[in-house]
């Protein structure tokens, strides 16, 4: 039996050459051995054929348990859609092994490219890991090398305008090779990047899709007209890889080839990855450098690379923990290969990293990074790579020297002028991001959106992207907006290390919220231990505080070195609040509007400072200069009423009823009532609990307590992180203060509050011993 010859069987081609099953739907990936079962039942189909036939054929000389025959032919079968109980492929016979009742046929051979086999003996091997990537990298490259480009109709068939590139598959027995298989797919996006011509989707955006291949939902996901895709399987100092491409338009695969390879310069073939690739589905591309000259690259030590995938794959973990691996894997490679340019710049963004993510200050992240930015831009002057993380690294050093107080300085010029020249090199999503940083620090609000829009198109699936815009849009004032961006965020990475802890920043904190927070602290303590993140420590110490757990957050704060301004200032809005300072509370929140005078956010708190120290024509003004539309009273309609703004809004019309405007105020909260019942807003739990302080404006006491009741029931809570008050000071509230059934709904919520205290306290506990 040819092991390049394919089979028909039902519905299904049988291809053994790339381990693959498909039909016009789907493509599915099985492992060698259960392959070979398949093969061996159908060169016998219609006999019975017993278990010792096939432990002979497919397990010959090895020892392996009774129960993995049973497991392949189950592996089988789910790929077929088949059931034992009522077969259409394969019929267990108990006792004896197996038939295969469905019809097979074989398929005429097409015309197979030729492959070779590869000498091992001159390659440095230190590891049997590094053996294994090298394998790796040298096996994809031959099958790219080997491509017969000659023949006219398969490159008519496969020129295609857009692609993606998923992860390929580790089919190892140890599955640890994830970190090489994902840098293969990097380096393929990487060099497809380089054709003007052709659409390439984004790793983080392509790599939604691991493990995965429905080609046209993906397709239809990520707008390409074609898949690339490969698996990587070691067999002791043997890799076999499968490299596919196929159409998303109906699911059928273009090209395919397995090569089973030894050992060879890894960084002398790569060169040819790029060319035999852009050749097989761009025919009319011509590149504008020579192969030669494509190839007169530094070799890299086999060890240093693997020293640097390692490092990218921890990067993109982006937490304080796998940001400590990242580095240890960087320097490792730099000591090898102390040349490298990649490895540089993948050091000097961990360092830089480390200011947002772990408890670095900019100065700190800015020194650590500079001499290997240094570097690499003298090693790679035109690495857009190099050049965004310049400009990266410029925005912290003005945080640190300027405050950005001068947006003309020669530092912000020098860091915008790095951003434009990366983007100009290479249109990349991250770099969008990170010069959205620099607009942000600028108070430049609308560049800002539009850059991590760009990103977001160029990237459409990336859940991080979705994060950063989702926290902008909290920061600037439209609350709804950031928690539908961030659960959009979440439905793509459901998983994501930290997004218990990230969450608060955009929603408010529910009994289950602060639950999910304590056993997330719990099951990550050494995080917390000296407040390796201080903005972790931060969100969960006002977490704390918000429910009373006052010694909890007490014990964190302890541990924490320098806090951030903006959280100082809450520390003291909290406790100036529980001591009704209203006034000094009200000097913070000026100050603070002094240095961010255009910001939504910033605005409406203040609003809600005057109104609470009873300067209610202050707070009018200040309503006024977030929504200049609300001048004309009488004409806000309900299309001026945003699932963003109705609680300004509220606040709008509660300033108006104590400035004796009481009809233009009842006639403004009916008409945020109205939009409310709408079901329009996202936090279902503060609607209601707006809902409440309306009708406690308008003197609907029952309704405005039935409101009130519920949303408790839901779980509402105070939030220190966005206010200062708590239910029983609540400004919107203080006409039910009185009333015996909000001071028993009073008592009611602070016994769940020592209760959700108690658990969190228990939960914590764990943690000390």
């Amino acid at each position: 039996m040819e092991h390049s010859q394919q089979y028909q069987l039902g519905s299904w081609i049988i291809c053994p050459q790339t381990n693959t099953i498909t039909n016009k739907a789907d493509t599915h990936s099985i492992d060698n051995k259960s392959m070979q079962v398949l093969l061996f039942l159908i060169l016998h189909s219609g006999e019975q054929v017993t278990k010792g036939q096939i432990f002979e054929h497919v397990w010959k000389d090895s020892f392996v348990a009774d129960d993995i025959l049973s497991v392949a032919v189950s592996k089988i079968r789910k790929v077929l859609g088949d059931n034992a109980r009522s077969p259409t492929f394969i019929k267990t016979l108990p006792g004896v092994g197996y038939t295969l009742i469905a019809k097979v046929q074989k398929i005429n051979d097409p015309k197979q490219g030729r492959s070779k086999k590869i000498n091992v003996s001159s390659i440095y091997k230190p590891s049997i890991t590094i053996g294994i990537i090298t394998l790796l990298l040298i096996a994809t490259s031959l099958a790219m090398y080997f491509i017969n480009t000659d023949e006219d109709s398969l490159a008519n068939r496969i020129n295609i305008n857009s692609i993606a590139v998923l992860p390929f598959d580790d089919l190892s027995s140890t599955q640890d090779n994830q970190h090489f298989t994902d840098g293969l797919s990097d380096a393929i996006i990487n060099q497809l990047s380089q054709i003007k011509q052709l659409k390439v989707i984004s790793r983080y955006s392509s790599f939604t899709f691991r493990g995965k291949y429905k080609a046209t939902e993906i397709g239809q996901s990520l707008k390409v007209d074609a898949l690339l895709d490969g698996s990587v399987q070691t067999m002791g100092d043997q890799v076999r890889i499968n490299v596919r491409i196929f159409s998303t338009s109906d699911s059928q695969q273009l090209w395919s080839k397995t090569f089973d390879s030894e050992n060879e310069d890894i960084f002398t073939l790569q060169d040819n990855i790029s060319a035999a690739i852009q050749e097989t589905i761009q025919p009319d591309y011509v590149p504008k450098n020579s192969i030669s000259s494509l190839t007169q690259t530094k070799k890299i030590n086999a060890q240093a690379y693997e020293w640097y995938l390692m490092g990218q794959y921890h990067w993109r973990q982006r937490n304080p923990i796998s940001l400590s691996k990242a580095v240890t894997y960087f320097k490792h490679s730099l000591t090898l290969e102390p040349e490298y340019a990649d490895a540089h710049i993948g050091l000097a963004v961990t360092y830089g990293s480390l200011h947002y993510s772990a408890n670095w200050s900019e100065k700190k992240s800015f020194d650590k990074s500079l001499p290997h930015i240094e570097k690499a831009l003298a090693l790679k002057p035109n690495s857009p790579t190099a050049l965004a993380t310049q400009g990266m690294l410029l925005t912290l050093k003005a945080g640190y020297e300027t405050g950005f107080a001068d947006a003309d300085s020669a530092l912000i010029q020098q860091a915008h002028q790095a951003f434009l020249s990366s983007l100009a090199l290479d249109d990349n999503a991250t770099t969008h991001r990170w010069y959205s940083l620099l607009l942000k620090k600028l108070g430049n609000e609308s560049q800002v959106i539009q850059h991590l829009n760009k990103a977001i198109k160029l990237n459409p699936l990336s859940a991080s992207l979705k994060r950063s815009l989702s926290k902008y849009l909290h920061s600037i004032g439209k609350p709804d907006s950031a928690q539908r961006m961030y659960q959009r965020a979440l439905a793509l990475e459901p998983d994501h290390f930290s997004h218990v802890i990230e969450s608060t920043q955009v929603f408010r904190h529910t009994q289950k919220s602060i639950i999910a927070l304590a056993e997330w602290h719990s099951a990550n303590a050494d995080i917390f231990t000296n407040c390796s993140s201080d903005e972790y420590c931060e969100q969960l110490v006002l977490a704390y505080l918000s429910i009373g757990a006052t010694d909890v957050a007490n014990n964190m704060l302890a541990q924490m070195g320098g806090k951030h301004r903006h959280f100082r200032n809450s520390l003291n809005l909290i406790k100036l609040g529980s001591e009704e300072e209203e006034q000094k509370i009200l000097a913070i929140k000026e100050r603070i509007s002094l240095n961010r005078p255009n910001n939504r956010r910033v605005l409406f708190d203040l609003a809600v400072a005057q109104f609470r120290a009873a300067k209610f024509n202050l707070a009018k003004t200040s309503l006024l200069q977030l929504y200049p539309n609300w001048r004309n009273k009488a004409d806000i309609g309900p299309n001026d009423i945003t699932a963003d703004n109705y609680m300004a809004l509220v606040l709008y019309a509660a300033t108006l009823s104590k400035l004796d405007e009481k009809e233009v105020t009842a006639l403004l909260l009916h008409k945020v009532q109205t939009f409310l019942k709408k079901d329009r807003v996202f936090d279902k739990i503060q609607a209601e609990f707006s809902l409440a302080e309306i009708n406690a404006q308008l003197e609907n006491t029952t309704q405005a307590l039935q409101h009130l009741s519920t949303a408790l029931d839901m779980g509402w809570l105070e939030s220190n992180n966005r206010e200062w008050w708590s239910l029983q000071n609540n400004h919107l509230l203080r006409p039910l203060f009185e009333e015996p059934e909000f001071k028993l709904l009073l008592k009611q919520h602070q016994e769940k509050l020592n209760e959700l205290r108690e658990q969190v306290i228990r939960k914590l506990s764990t943690i000390s011993s």
